[in-house]
């Protein structure tokens, strides 16, 4: 279990999403996006719908993030929902949240309890 850097704080701006690519060998894929007043957002990279990746088919909007493959909204917390045409909103699956922070130093990080393993060795 351990913080992993992501990207510069300076790097993502208002409404950025990168990806995260630093677990993927255990099999977990994050992202990283700021809401557009300034929050740091972690969270699981796949939308629970139909597993579209949120770094490339993901939009910031205000305090969510979109799924642009089926408009499902995320908010900070991870609560997932849809509006239809007429503005209603339906309660949609949740996407996993985990603990960002801004570093001393000026990194963005994320908080996984997945470890990489490379040659016998946890990284």
């Amino acid at each position: 279990m351990s913080w992993h850097r992501v990207v510069r704080d300076d790097a993502l701006a208002p409404g950025g999403v990168v990806a995260f690519d630093g677990l993927r060998d255990a099999g977990v894929e994050l992202v990283v996006w700021r809401t557009d007043g300034g929050t740091v957002v972690g969270c699981d990279a796949r939308c629970p719908h139909q597993w579209s990746h949120l770094a490339a088919a993901g939009l910031v909007d205000g305090d969510e993030l979109i799924c642009l493959s089926h408009w499902w909204r995320f908010d900070c917390a991870g609560v997932g929902t849809k509006r239809n045409v007429l503005g209603r909103v339906d309660e949609k699956a949740p996407v996993a949240v985990h603990p960002t922070r801004v570093t001393d130093d000026g990194w963005i990080e994320i908080f996984h309890a997945a470890e990489v393993t490379r040659g016998g060795s946890t990284m």
